[in-house]
């Protein structure tokens, strides 16, 4: 490969000069081979060619990669699955990282070079390295894997800083869906070859981390539409910005340029308590109607929320504690752009925030603080997972992902 483009290298600010040559490894060693014997080696920088990208078979041949209907792009600007359409099926997986002696940010090179060579071939429809199910991975299935990292990590490569995600009140956290140090999220159209890619990195990534959870989702949204129905059978996803203003919302001024943070909150649902509230009382908690989720103050989904509007009785709309009252952003450097997803796990119910924005102190945070304290919704809603995330910026082909944080030795 040449130099990269300008968009990437207006981010790098510490980067070292780009080589030549092809950052991945491209090798005809198993995989599982090469991480149950040697995986401890190389998470500590001593199997060289591994973190240097020297370890390539001679004459080898690297297939193309797939560009047909079906399958998205791994590289570009931005790392897909954030502001392209939204898939049906979900998983937010989180580990923590098992350090060796030696550096570790050497480790965390290697990490991600692994990372982004099994999520470029699973993303095209081929299988990792020494994949046993490989045919599971060719289904044309729209899949995106999309890699942010912990403030942990960040400190390790010694640039960024997005913070963690405070406390908010009523905040009932359970550890096991809490911040860790690398967040992968998948996302697919087909829920068996979203499980088969699950599957396939986490075995890569056995020997060199401990994973704290999977998280699954699924929604259903109309053909050409975002909303979906949450489990309180409220239209969910309505008011997204759009095209220009959600690049804006998503990569302005983030912690890096062409990154972005994401905000994960697991909310448990109280389904059961919900059923007891008439429809009346459900609109009115939320400040939108159910059947079609327009705003009390408007008659259309698509119509403004106006936090000004009076009912017939000259009482507002919509009440100061609505959630569409609390959520709406005070200024534009509070929109984000949200992507979430239902879950039903082991007898409970409930909905995977997913909020991208480029600064969550400016716009994410502060809201959340808001909802957090009065929110009508509350009555029903109990947050059991918080975390934050920087997301890495989008690469080109010959890049791993983070190089233009970590850079080559």
């Amino acid at each position: 490969m040449g130099r990269a483009p300008k968009w990437i290298l207006r981010s790098a600010t510490s980067m070292a000069p780009r080589k030549t040559t092809m950052s991945m490894p491209d090798i005809n060693v198993p995989r599982r081979l090469l991480l149950g014997s040697t995986a401890a080696a190389a998470a500590g920088g001593l199997l060289t060619g591994f973190g240097t990208g020297s370890l390539r078979a001679a004459g080898a041949q690297e297939p193309q990669a797939v560009s047909t209907p079906g399958y998205r792009p791994f590289y570009g600007r931005y790392q897909s699955g954030i502001i392209d359409a939204q898939q049906e099926h979900a998983v937010f997986a989180g580990w923590d990282l098992s350090w060796r002696e030696g550096s570790r940010k050497d480790q965390l090179r290697s990490l991600l070079q692994m990372i982004t060579d099994d999520a470029s071939r699973l993303t095209s429809g081929r299988g990792v390295l020494a994949d046993t199910e490989a045919e599971m991975a060719q289904i044309p299935s729209e899949l995106t894997i999309t890699v942010g990292v912990g403030q942990s990590l960040l400190e390790v490569i010694g640039q960024g800083k997005i913070g963690t995600m405070p406390a908010f009140a009523g905040d009932q956290l359970d550890e096991r869906y809490g911040q860790t140090d690398l967040l992968i999220q998948f996302c697919s159209q087909d829920p068996t070859v979203l499980q088969h890619a699950v599957r396939a990195v986490s075995k890569n990534l056995r020997t060199l981390t401990r994973r704290r959870f999977v998280q699954s989702g699924f929604i259903r949204a109309k053909p050409g539409q975002e909303a979906f129905r949450n489990l309180f059978g409220q239209l969910d996803g309505i008011n997204n910005p759009k095209d220009q203003a959600r690049e804006q919302a998503v990569f302005d001024d983030s912690w890096i340029g062409n990154g972005t943070t994401l905000a994960l909150r697991r909310f448990d649902m109280d389904l059961d308590r919900w059923d007891e509230v008439d429809v009346s009382g459900r609109d009115f908690a939320l400040g939108r109607r159910q059947a079609d989720g327009s705003p009390l103050s408007g008659q259309s989904v698509d119509d403004p929320v106006d936090l000004a509007a009076v009912n017939g009785l000259g009482l507002p709309s919509i009440a100061a504690n609505a959630h569409v009252a609390l959520a709406k952003p005070a200024h534009a450097a509070q929109s984000i752009h949200r992507r979430g997803y239902n879950f039903v796990d082991a007898g409970r119910s409930g909905l995977l925030f997913a909020s991208y924005q480029a600064d969550p102190q400016a716009s994410f945070i502060p809201v959340q603080h808001r909802l957090a304290a009065a929110d009508a919704l509350n009555t029903w809603l109990t947050a059991v997972g918080s975390a934050l995330y920087a997301i890495l910026p989008g690469i080109e082909e010959g890049m791993y992902l983070g190089e233009q944080l970590i850079g080559l030795p």
